[in-house]
């Protein structure tokens, strides 16, 4: 229901800002002629959070929520002006309500007609329950906000290039209330109704199309009428003068927008491309046409993650886009996050989660959902290939982590959800899903997903919605799957036991294994693959799917086959499980890399490989030179990169001889002319990253002043910071040089950055100790954005001592950074500060620093992941 208000709203607030006795300022005030009296909230903990029982209080108390929204982004520089009315429901007037809202100011508050005090502590309203009714209320407050430099709430970003202002905002998963005052938790579904006052050159997106666009002066006002109701994390305001691109998918009007220096290097007819397969896809796929009116998406600077679902106005970080040739990966990566956010328009956003414990539902299916789509596409149609390594191996390494967690766990407060967003909340929970989808049967799984979002259209779930709807779908009991996979941490351990008596195998076991730390056996659907040499190729003559459960499982089926040379029990990566290879496989392996067309098989053999710390890594470089496949090449060269890198923190001897023979190896293949194009991209970014040597660092020289070139490969300005930086890192005398031309050269932002970057890796402790300096300013401190980049790029592999000497002044901080510092900064400042430790004295500060109740849980778990990785280094790991 509308608002009733007795003037149009802008010239209200107009009336409000313009004439009321105490206008809004930097401090808050309080009305004093008030007939209400004020009312303090005995429960709720002053502080940027909102907790489980808080939310579940409002949850049972409102209903029928709208907001009318205005925002004025003209009047002041610095900080947004607005005025929310909210009409609600109240179920039970027993005691305060309170609103969230943080970091603004608040000037005045009425509630049903009349002023009451205003009772903002910085972090929520309190509303007193005597100015309340049982029933229908109606409160409006008049408020600003300083603009954010953070990437949250609704940030500002002005571009050097060309001093153009532009907005965005990230409102997940509990920053919707630094837009404005709202009840800010996801199961409190709302129609909203906005206003923005805008610069006359600007464009501004929200979630519906506008109706009304009217200019007075160099004033433009938006009107956006009411939305269908949905949560406060994926409401956007998005304004600035963006270069819009147009188009239409079907009966769905699409945009697209970028800022104006960006938009040379948008790949328009490609992404446009995405889009149009994406809502059709979906639309096929869940049998539920798009649920909202339009979709636009909007590539933005400063993104503090990869994309943002808002609904009908998706964000997506800049880095998406690069300036110059895309490489087939980069081409993925912009597919699968197109296709990613989209997914949850169905999934997360017409149907969504109560609470934030199912965080990890709403991001693993629509990583799974992004994976089906994108394998559609001509270009991945070895998509299943890259879930392997980049999710379901991502997923097995962070399960390792002494960070690892239950898929489904509880989440206490917002401030929590950095225990839940990480690699078991996408990769974990996706490659589960997947396993799922196997074992209930891939229709059955898309008909129960299809049900599902029927069922709960425009309302919010709990897990056990979803899991009953595969059990109806498929007819199989899903609790027991349910409690093991979801409510338990860890992988499991596949290998398998056979024996053969006159080259016919007479036994066949596989044994399933859990760490002792959790020591959970699953069941799961995979497949058997046994192969032999056929034609000088190895071929599986010999595929069965089978349900592998509890300590061991016989295979009856293979009793009398042929012994095969190579067994493997996750054929094409149906399974969420590692393989350790019997002997027999292991023993044939490397012989295998060349007699195995399959890349996933190869890939699946490479990762059993690589995973031995006792492998040979010249064989392994000897391998690159014949390897073809390019999802291959990139898994070993990285795994070769890392390895390299943790030898140069240890100090290892033997570090300059193999980083000389990968050095040697990358560098030829990229110079021969039968390297494909796409092979000498992916080689060229791995030889910026391992050039040790005083040949490497010629080549690297040459590169920049243009003496040498790359056959179909132009230097990009990206190529020459990464070759830039790198130099930096290593203390090449023209560095410094380097560094200061290129920036006059690439004055744009992200040339900025890079050139942070290359600063950053310097190896001097004075530039160290300065940007520490500004880590800690909480005066004057720099764009997140800025302090992230440098906090990448300050600690290189070979500068382990520079690194030691400031750890006891970063560690000493770590109490600070909890109290004044966001959840992104803290996540940053532990995960990146931090990392490569691999000393005995650094990993004893970091042991002693790592106090959950001291420092919080989020800089807890990056900083006790780093103490995990120290202790491997330590031991020679």
């Amino acid at each position: 229901m509308r608002i009733y208000v007795k003037y149009p709203l802008f010239l209200l607030l107009t009336l409000l800002l313009g004439c009321q006795q105490q206008p809004i300022s930097d401090n808050t005030t309080t009305k004093t002629s008030t007939t209400v009296k004020k009312q303090v909230s005995k429960s709720r903990v002053k502080a940027d959070l909102l907790n489980l029982e808080t939310a579940q209080s409002r949850k049972n108390r409102l209903s029928d929520i709208n907001y009318v929204l205005n925002v004025d982004l003209v009047r002041n520089k610095d900080a947004y002006l607005g005025q929310v009315t909210v009409q609600f429901n109240l179920n039970a007037n027993t005691e305060d309500l309170t609103i969230d809202f943080t970091g603004g100011t608040v000037s005045e508050v009425t509630i049903n007609n009349n002023h009451v005090d205003v009772n903002y502590n910085g972090f929520f309203v309190t509303l007193p329950s005597n100015a309340l009714l049982q029933g229908k209320n109606s409160i409006t407050l008049t408020y600003q906000h300083p603009y954010n430099q953070d990437g949250t709430g609704l940030h500002k970003f002005v571009d050097p290039e060309d001093g153009n202002t532009y907005l965005y905002t990230y409102l997940w998963p509990y920053y919707a209330n630094r837009l404005f005052p709202n009840f800010d938790q996801p199961n409190l579904k709302a129609q909203y109704e906005l206003t923005v006052q805008a610069p006359e050159n600007w464009q501004v997106v929200s979630a519906m199309t506008e109706d009304d666009v009217s200019k007075t002066n160099d004033i433009k006002t938006w009107h956006f009428p009411p939305s269908k109701k949905f949560s406060s994390y994926i409401f956007s305001l998005h304004a600035g003068p963006y270069q819009l691109w147009e188009d239409q998918a079907g009966d769905v009007p699409i945009r697209l927008l970028a800022r104006q220096s960006l938009a040379q290097y948008v790949p328009v007819e490609e992404w446009m491309g995405y889009t149009k397969m994406g809502l059709s896809h979906f639309k096929n796929y869940f049998d539920i046409a798009y649920p909202f009116e339009k979709y636009d998406q909007v590539i933005v600077p400063d993104f503090n993650i990869g994309a943002m679902e808002n609904v009908a106005a998706v964000t997506f970080t800049e880095s998406v886009i690069q300036r110059g040739e895309s490489n087939r990966f980069q081409r993925q990566r912009r597919a699968s996050i197109i296709l990613h956010e989209m997914a949850h328009m169905w999934f997360g956003n017409l149907v969504t989660k109560d609470w934030w414990n199912g965080l990890w539902l709403n991001e693993s299916f629509a990583t799974l959902m992004s994976a089906i789509a994108v394998s559609e596409l001509p270009e991945f149609k070895d998509l299943w290939h890259d879930f392997y390594l980049n999710v379901n191996l991502r997923a097995i390494t962070a399960d390792k982590m002494i960070s690892t967690h239950p898929i489904e766990v509880p989440v206490n407060s917002t401030n929590d959800f950095f225990q839940v967003f990480d690699d078991i909340t996408y990769q974990k929970g996706a490659s589960v899903l997947n396993q799922l989808s196997h074992f209930v049967g891939q229709e059955n799984f898309r008909l129960a997903v299809s049900n599902y979002l029927k069922q709960h259209a425009w309302g919010n779930t709990e897990l056990e919605d979803f899991v009953a709807a595969q059990s109806k779908q498929s007819g199989i009991e899903l609790t027991e799957w349910s409690k093991s996979w979801l409510y338990q941490a860890g992988v499991n351990t596949f290998k398998i036991n056979f024996q053969c008596e006159a080259d016919k195998i007479s036994g066949f076991t596989i044994n399933q294994t859990a760490d002792e730390k959790h020591p959970q056996l699953r069941t799961q659907k995979t497949q058997l693959a046994l192969f032999k040499l056929q034609d000088n190729e190895l071929k599986p003559y010999h595929i069965t799917p089978l349900q592998v459960t509890g300590e061991s499982t016989q295979v009856p089926a293979v009793i009398g086959l042929d012994c095969p040379t190579l067994a493997y029990p996750n054929y094409q990566g149906w399974g969420f499980v590692e393989v350790e290879l019997d002997e027999v496989s292991k023993n044939n392996a490397f012989d295998a890399l060349t007699q195995l067309k399959d890349p996933l098989m190869r890939s699946m053999l490479w990762t059993s490989l690589l995973s031995d710390e006792q492998i040979n890594l010249l064989k392994v470089i000897d391998a690159l030179y014949v390897e073809k496949n390019d999802r291959i090449i990139n898994q070993i060269q990285n795994s070769l990169i890392s390895k390299l890198n943790t030898k140069e923190r240890q100090g290892d001897p033997n570090l300059m001889a193999l980083s000389h023979s990968l050095e040697e190896m990358l560098w030829n293949q990229i110079k021969a002319k039968e390297t494909s194009k796409n092979i000498k991209l992916i080689k060229l970014q791995s030889f910026f990253s391992v050039v040790r040597s005083e040949n490497g660092q010629a080549i690297l020289l040459k590169l920049l002043s243009g003496e040498l070139t790359i056959n179909e490969i132009p230097i990009t300005q990206g190529f020459r910071w990464q070759m830039i930086s790198r130099l930096a890192g290593l203390n090449h005398p023209e560095s410094k040089t380097l560094i200061a031309n290129e920036k006059t050269k690439d004055p744009s932002d992200s040339g900025m950055l890079a050139a942070i970057a290359a600063e950053a890796a310097l190896p001097v402790l004075a530039i160290k100790k300065q940007w520490v300096d500004q880590f800690l300013n909480n005066d004057n401190p720099l764009p997140l954005s800025h302090q992230r980049k440098a906090m990448e790029s300050l600690f290189p592999a070979n500068q382990v001592a520079l690194q030691e000497q400031l750890l006891t002044e970063m560690l000493a901080a770590l109490p600070m950074i909890k109290r004044n510092r966001d959840n992104y900064y803290q996540r940053s400042y532990a995960r990146d500060l931090f990392a490569g430790i691999c000393t005995e004295n650094g990993l004893k500060l970091i042991q002693t620093a790592s106090d959950k109740k001291t420092i919080g849980t989020t800089l807890y778990r990056f900083l006790s992941e780093n103490v995990q990785k120290a202790e491997a280094c330590v031991k020679g790991l």
